[in-house]
């Protein structure tokens, strides 16, 4: 029994790591609470996660509110340039449905393509600001360089977030089980998760000492 209460022992080490995501949960939902701070909380949510995963920092709440505070104006910014790239796309999308012919094929090709450049961006995006200090042009680029220099990690990035939103959105289960999950504690499990594939894909551009 001593030794399943180690402080050393993997139940613990879990117990701990799970203890931890929700409480990131519950900050990344308190603080995405004015909608127009969620990517500012995005951002501060990855700055703890990716250093959890290369377990570079233990204090997780201190860490979340100094990022918060210190990335705020730039994620919110990049956060609004990405909220109305992703209407247009569903804009379109919705408008593409009128037409017929050849230019239903284009429209939809075009739409496929600026989708799939949308999300490696999106996906990359938050995390990088999270982990370099860049401006807004050249994080916009780099992430998106990043991402499709590593189309293997970018491909398995979206395998992992594609996935539950597909399920929430199959049915009104689907949905309420999401809603539950990610209440408590999904949306920081899946970051998570996210942040050991962008370690394997920013360790290549970062100097190791």
């Amino acid at each position: 029994m001593g030794q399943l209460f180690n402080l050393e022992s993997p139940l613990y080490k879990i117990l701990s790591r799970a203890v931890d995501l929700v409480i990131l949960n519950f900050l990344f939902l308190l603080f995405c609470i004015p909608i127009i701070t969620i990517g500012a909380s995005m951002t501060a949510l990855y700055s703890v996660l990716i250093k959890m995963v290369k377990d570079e920092d233990k204090h997780i709440v201190k860490s979340f509110i100094v990022s918060f505070k210190k990335n705020f104006t730039q994620s919110t910014i990049v956060w609004f340039i990405m909220s109305a790239a992703g209407f247009l796309l569903l804009a379109n999308a919705f408008l593409s449905g009128s037409l017929s012919g050849v230019s239903k094929i284009f429209f939809a090709s075009m739409l496929i393509i600026f989708g799939f450049v949308y999300l490696g961006s999106f996906l990359f995006i938050f995390p990088y600001m999270a982990r370099y200090e860049d401006t807004i042009k050249k994080t916009f680029l780099n992430s998106l360089l990043i991402g499709f220099f590593n189309l293997p990690y970018l491909l398995l990035l979206l395998l992992v977030n594609l996935s539950p939103v597909i399920f929430i959105l199959s049915s009104s289960i689907g949905f309420l089980s999401g809603l539950y999950i990610g209440t408590f504690g999904g949306f920081a499990l899946f970051a998570f998760i996210n942040s050991y594939i962008l370690r394997k894909a920013f360790s290549k551009y970062e100097v190791r000492v």
